[in-house]
C-alpha cells in the first residue's frame, strides 16, 4: 500500500487571516480556525462514497425547493470571536438563506461532516459545535467506520441517530436520509 500523502507545510501553523488568504489553493483544502491552518484529511473510499451519495440526495431536494447544495464549500465564518474558513463535506442552503459569493460563502442551513480515519470524533464534534455557534442551522456528523450519525440541531448537541433511524431536520422539511440506505452504499 502506498504511504499516505504528506500534509501541507502550512498544516498546524498559526498565522493571521491575511496570511491564510494569501496561501495558494491546496487539495485537500486548507481550513482556518482559531488562528491556525488545518488541512482537511485525504478522503478515502468510504468518505468520498458517503459524501457523494449525500450530495446526490441533497441536489434534487434543493432544486425542487428553491435552495442550493454542493460539496466542499469554503465557508466564511465572520464572528467577532472567531473569524475563519471551514470546508464542510456537503452543504445545503434553504431558500432565502444568504449564500455569499465566490470568495466567501456564508454559513449554510445544513453542514455535513463525514469523519475520516485520521480525524477524531471529538474534533469533528467540536467543529460541528463551532459551526452551529457561528450561523449553521444544523450539522450532521457521520462516522463511516462505526456506521453512526449524530445531529447538532436546535437543542441536540451530538444526539445519536438510532440504528435504523433517519437524518431529518425542521430546517429541511420533507427531506430524509435513512441510515440503513446511507450506509448500504458502502457494501
Amino acid at each position: 500500500m502506498p504511504p499516505p500523502p504528506e500534509r501541507s507545510r502550512y498544516h498546524g501553523k498559526r498565522m493571521s487571516l491575511a496570511e491564510y488568504l494569501a496561501l495558494p489553493p491546496e487539495k485537500p483544502a486548507l481550513e482556518y480556525w482559531n488562528g491556525r491552518v488545518v488541512q482537511k484529511a485525504v478522503p478515502r473510499r468510504k468518505h468520498w462514497t458517503l459524501q457523494g451519495w449525500i450530495a446526490e440526495k441533497l441536489g434534487p431536494f434543493a432544486r425542487a425547493n428553491g435552495g442550493r447544495s454542493g460539496t466542499e464549500a469554503h465557508i466564511w465564518f465572520e464572528t467577532p470571536r472567531i473569524p475563519g474558513f471551514l470546508v464542510p463535506d456537503a452543504v445545503y442552503y434553504a431558500p432565502g438563506k444568504p449564500q455569499g459569493d465566490d470568495d466567501r460563502s456564508l454559513p449554510p442551513t445544513l453542514a455535513v461532516e463525514v469523519r475520516s480515519k485520521d480525524e477524531t470524533m471529538a474534533a469533528q464534534r467540536q467543529k460541528c459545535r463551532d459551526m452551529r455557534e457561528n450561523g449553521v442551522d444544523v450539522c450532521w456528523l457521520i462516522d463511516p467506520e462505526t456506521r453512526t450519525a449524530e445531529v447538532f440541531d436546535g437543542s441536540a448537541d451530538g444526539e445519536p441517530v438510532p440504528a435504523g433511524g433517519k437524518l431529518e431536520s425542521p430546517y429541511l422539511p420533507g427531506f430524509s436520509l435513512a441510515l440503513d440506505e446511507l450506509f448500504s452504499v458502502l457494501d
